[in-house]
């Protein structure tokens, strides 16, 4: 094969791999919320707002996101206890920025408690419905209550255990 047949193969192979990562992007960039979700969330409405004052933003869309603290079921309703984390890329909740306090999700659906389990991420959108005080150790604290329209439960990052790079062996090596 001569330098220009190569060339012109190597092109090809460069024109199909872009096609392909043209056409694969989509999938790879699922949204956790809807867009029409998302167009009714009020940007105007910080965390920090919201829990100074719930009341004051009752019937607002909020897009939050945080990690599960508790999950209580009771006869009609489960509230998840979600300490927040600020959004990052993807609206996934980043737990290397700074928490600026928890929330509650109340729901008529029920939410399993073992999969809705303490340490996982989850990203909500939905309206603010008041507030809730509930004692943290000896202080009240008052929740931002939030009925969920849309719940991202994310998927549990596997843990992959250290392996040392060192090795020592002996042995008789033949190739062909």
């Amino acid at each position: 094969m001569g330098p220009e047949e190569k060339m012109s193969t190597f092109r090809w192979t460069l024109v199909f791999l872009l096609l392909t990562c043209i056409m694969l992007g989509p999938l790879g960039c699922a949204r956790v919320i809807s867009k029409e979700g998302l167009a009714r969330v009020d940007e105007q409405v910080t965390f920090l707002n919201l829990a100074d004052d719930p009341q004051l933003y009752t019937g607002k869309t909020v897009l939050l996101g945080g990690r599960v603290l508790e999950a209580e079921n009771y006869p009609h309703r489960t509230v998840l206890v979600v300490i927040q984390y600020p959004l990052g890329s993807g609206k996934r909740p980043d737990t290397d920025r700074p928490s600026q306090g928890r929330f509650l999700v109340s729901t008529q659906e029920f939410l399993d408690p073992a999969i809705y389990r303490q340490g996982r991420l989850v990203t909500v959108l939905g309206s603010v419905s008041g507030r809730e005080p509930r004692p943290i150790q000896d202080r009240m604290y008052v929740y931002p209550v939030i009925e969920p329209c849309e719940i991202h439960l994310w998927p549990e990052k596997k843990r992959i255990p250290a392996r040392t790079g060192f090795h020592f062996g002996v042995g008789i090596g033949i190739g062909f």
